[in-house]
């Protein structure tokens, strides 16, 4: 059985957001795998979210223990820098999400070049765009992080290309990501 309830957008597509690098650190693999939607992980980034909300940000980044980037609280993270689209490896703490893998098929339809690898903090400021992704994030286009204007502070023409695939195919009007959707009836 499956229920569904209308929800409204987790972020605001109206700006860009505004993130920070959160105090607390991501869960090890060893501890709760983080590629797993267990729900007591979603403690660790509760925590995250909440420091960045109650510090005037829109959400958090967390960090691994070695202080290299993971995710933003409960969504992973991309970035471009020098045309590539770059985001975190799964082994560094990250959720296999399926909006992340979303995004590497619109990239790869699309002929942007991207990667998967380890990702130092300061490398995160010296973006030219930064996104977050995920169910509740869709793709939300990042202004700063930590005070720092990622790019412009506006939304990114990469970020812009996959939002503009991404929407359309998540509400059923491109037939050729339809393989992305299960339909669902009222009773």
């Amino acid at each position: 059985m499956m229920f569904t309830v209308p929800m409204g957008s987790y972020l605001t597509k109206d700006r860009t957001l505004n993130l920070m690098v959160s105090s607390w650190r991501r869960i090890a693999d060893n501890a709760i795998p983080p590629r797993a939607k267990v729900s007591g992980s979603y403690v660790n980034v509760s925590l995250a979210a909440n420091e960045a909300r109650e510090n005037g940000f829109d959400e958090g980044i967390l960090l691994n223990e070695d202080g290299t980037l993971s995710e933003a609280a409960g969504m992973n993270i991309f970035l471009v820098r020098s045309g590539t689209l770059i985001t975190t490896p799964v082994y560094d703490n990250v959720l296999e999400g399926i909006t992340r893998a979303s995004v590497f098929e619109i990239a790869k339809d699309l002929g942007i070049p991207y990667e998967e690898r380890t990702i130092n903090r300061s490398e995160l400021y010296a973006s030219e765009e930064v996104f977050i992704c995920g169910t509740g994030a869709e793709i939300s286009a990042v202004g700063s992080v930590d005070r720092r204007k990622i790019g412009n502070g506006e939304l990114g023409p990469f970020t812009k290309k996959i939002q503009d695939v991404f929407f359309p195919a998540v509400r059923g009007n491109l037939p050729k990501y339809k393989k992305w959707l299960t339909p669902v009836w009222n009773r």
